[in-house]
């Protein structure tokens, strides 16, 4: 880049340990991912929010390279089976929640998915799902023999939590999977006191829990956007779920919840195309597509759908930035919590947010 005196700069995006550095350079200092620095940063500037945040910019000096950053065995042996790059940081934030290009998050961007790559709850189940049912036939087995008193269901749920924890640690704590694993250790819990899941006052816990371990999260995208998806899940359920059958609502909640985040979505990512609708034909072949390319990576064939995966990144229809003034965002918000009241209003929802793809033929 380039100062209003016409010097070249470079911007720098340093990650550490507790948190994320901007900072700028007017030398090129010829870095690569995966090197390790030392520098010293000059604080004054930096407030509380900032640091809250975990992501802040600041001036610095006495860059020193000490060397690389090695990945994780388990990491390398996933990554390491795609010789594309873009490839390699689909998998790494997939699986391991790593930072992705610009070029990759606009892809992404133009199929609406972001939701899908990003590991939340929506992973949760999955994973939760896939290991019950590999475990059960063999829990079964010894159960049915040596102690049938035990409860399966109770005891593969609680070695499945562990997994999930140690998981957890293993991608670094994402905040949108943190507030899914609190949320289904918090539901679990209910479930085994008989007491209502799938309510508004399940949700809101499940956030004051997670803000209270965590207070950082207070100023996390991707722990909002966690949030919000499921608050809307919920709006739906509660106003909607009773009109149809289960197969029905499977595919109503896909849909809903997708023009729900339309407006939360642009106001931080502007950008907007009719590619976007295919995200909701695609949230459900993800249910496919995640465990089975899961599978691949263990058994050394995770570069399988490579070409199609590349082909499918590469398809780009006409898309259009629209900016959400702050006043949009926050009306829209606070009538989406009025809806919980008013199912006019939860319908509200759906209809305001069909103006920005009319918008692109204007």
């Amino acid at each position: 880049k380039h100062n209003k005196n016409n010097k070249k700069y470079w911007v720098l995006k340093l990650k550490t340990k507790d948190f994320i550095l901007y900072t700028t350079s007017f030398k090129d200092l010829n870095l690569s991912k995966n090197q390790l620095l030392n520098l010293k940063i000059i604080t004054n500037n930096i407030s509380f929010k900032d640091y809250l945040g975990k992501s802040f910019y600041a001036p610095s000096y006495g860059f020193e390279v000490s060397g690389y950053l090695k990945n994780n065995a388990l990491i390398s042996y996933f990554l390491n089976q795609h010789t594309n790059e873009k490839i390699q940081e689909f998998y790494g934030a997939l699986f391991f929640a790593l930072p992705i290009s610009s070029e990759l998050r606009n892809d992404v961007n133009h199929y609406g998915v972001a939701h899908l790559i990003a590991i939340s709850g929506y992973h949760i189940g999955l994973l939760f799902t896939l290991v019950f049912f590999i475990l059960a036939p063999l829990y079964s087995f010894f159960q049915k023999r040596y102690f049938p008193y035990r409860s399966l269901r109770f005891d593969l749920s609680i070695f499945i939590f562990i997994l999930l924890f140690a998981y957890a640690y293993l991608i670094g704590f994402v905040p949108s999977y943190v507030r899914s694993l609190i949320m289904a250790l918090w539901g679990f819990y209910l479930l085994c006191k008989n007491i209502k899941i799938l309510s508004f006052f399940t949700l809101f816990i499940s956030i004051y829990l997670c803000i209270v371990l965590y207070p950082r999260l207070l100023l996390s995208i991707g722990f909002f956007f966690s949030c919000l998806g499921v608050f809307y899940i919920f709006l739906y359920l509660h106003h909607f779920s009773k009109l149809f059958n289960n197969f029905l609502n499977i595919i109503l909640v896909n849909i809903w919840t997708f023009f729900c985040m339309i407006t939360p979505v642009l106001y931080f990512f502007p950008l907007i195309s009719y590619q976007q609708f295919l995200a909701i034909i695609l949230s459900g072949i993800f249910i496919v597509f995640y465990p089975l390319v899961l599978c691949l990576h263990f058994i050394a064939h995770g570069n399988l759908l490579d070409p199609v995966l590349i082909d499918f990144f590469n398809l780009k229809f006409y898309a259009l930035n629209i900016k959400i003034p702050t006043w949009a965002l926050i009306s829209y918000l606070i009538l989406s919590f009025i809806a919980m009241r008013y199912r006019i209003l939860a319908l509200f929802c759906i209809f305001a947010n069909f103006i920005p793809f009319i918008m692109i033929v204007i």
